[in-house]
């Protein structure tokens, strides 16, 4: 994987990160556990080695790396791109869904994010709680506060709705 930082050539990387992606789908995400660092997004990267480096992220997170993994996260939701911002968010739905034992801490963060008043950021937010919701009913209590009137102005996208 860092070939690409030598030659500018990013399609081995990109190779690479598309088989470790399919090993972590299919169980083997206890081999990637430590290694969570090597997927942190580099600000030269391009879009296509970042989003893959982001699915991989949201998989391989676990109990012990978590805390880690939640705060680089977070970093890339204020990011310039829209569409970084918006992966980040939805590697937080992957999370709590995954890891039932932190998924309390993790919607934590996604409270911050509805108080950030981005539109973008609010709307992947709400679109990622729809799904969050449906399997946590526990946790709708903690986000009653945040759908205000003025909250619920901010979403133009109709999945957000």
């Amino acid at each position: 994987m860092t070939s690409s930082e030598t030659t500018e050539s990013y399609e081995i990387s990109f190779n690479v990160l598309s088989h470790i992606h399919l090993l972590v789908l299919r169980g083997g995400d206890i081999y990637f556990e430590n290694e969570y660092k090597q997927f942190f997004v580099k600000y030269d990267e391009p879009s296509y080695i970042k989003n893959i480096k982001l699915e991989i992220l949201g998989h391989i997170s676990s109990e012990n790396n978590i805390q880690e993994i939640v705060n680089e996260l977070s970093e890339y939701v204020t990011d310039v791109n829209a569409d970084i911002a918006k992966r980040s968010i939805r590697c937080f739905g992957t999370i709590i869904v995954r890891l039932p034992a932190v998924s309390q801490n993790v919607t934590q963060q996604l409270r911050n994010f509805l108080s950030l008043r981005i539109n973008y950021v609010t709307n992947e937010t709400m679109v990622v709680l729809k799904d969050i919701l449906r399997k946590y009913t526990d946790f709708i209590e903690g986000f009653v506060p945040f759908c205000t009137k003025e909250s619920l102005q901010q979403i133009t996208e109709t999945n957000g709705r």
